[in-house]
């Protein structure tokens, strides 16, 4: 399902970037990589955290249009500080431009994101049942495999961070 959503929000997150800030499509398209290993490095560790309630309420502010929820979150402003940070070491571009791609980029990514997680619910809300369907967990695989759940295991790529692996493809 997040291969879905992601794929849907690709393209657009691409043109935004490209249109606000001036780098190629080419150039653009090299930070979806990086927001996706910020997105995932975010979510499982304010999972491993035990601050699902910050991922809900990120996730609430996003669909709900909160943007000043959104930016002070603490678990959306760990993936902002992570993502800019991607940008100007691995990219090499201005922390200005980094700053603008993220507040262009995450806010449509938590939009789609907290949009599958409501309509995942038996209600219009966004809750940790809702939010588990969408990651593709039941609460036995959350409380009875936390390693798994969070990469570890034999499993390649298990975890939220396998499930998020496909999201920004």
């Amino acid at each position: 399902m997040l291969d879905a959503i992601m794929g849907a929000v690709k393209g657009q997150i691409v043109s935004t970037i490209s249109e606000k800030t001036g780098l190629d499509l080419g150039q653009a398209e090299q930070a979806i990589p990086l927001a996706q290993e910020s997105v995932t490095e975010g979510l499982t560790s304010a999972v491993s955290g035990g601050n699902v309630d910050g991922i809900l309420g990120m996730l609430t502010s996003a669909v709900g249009g909160g943007g000043e929820g959104l930016l002070s979150n603490n678990v959306y402003k760990g993936i902002a500080g992570s993502f800019v940070s991607k940008l100007t070491s691995s990219l090499g571009l201005d922390s200005g431009i980094a700053s603008t791609i993220s507040s262009l980029a995450l806010p449509m990514i938590m939009n789609k994101l907290g949009g599958a997680t409501q309509a995942e619910g038996d209600s219009d809300g966004i809750d940790a049942g809702s939010l588990m369907s969408t990651l593709g967990l039941d609460a036995g695989s959350l409380l009875g495999n936390a390693g798994k759940l969070l990469g570890g295991g034999g499993d390649s790529g298990g975890g939220i961070g396998g499930m998020l692996g496909g999201l920004l493809k």
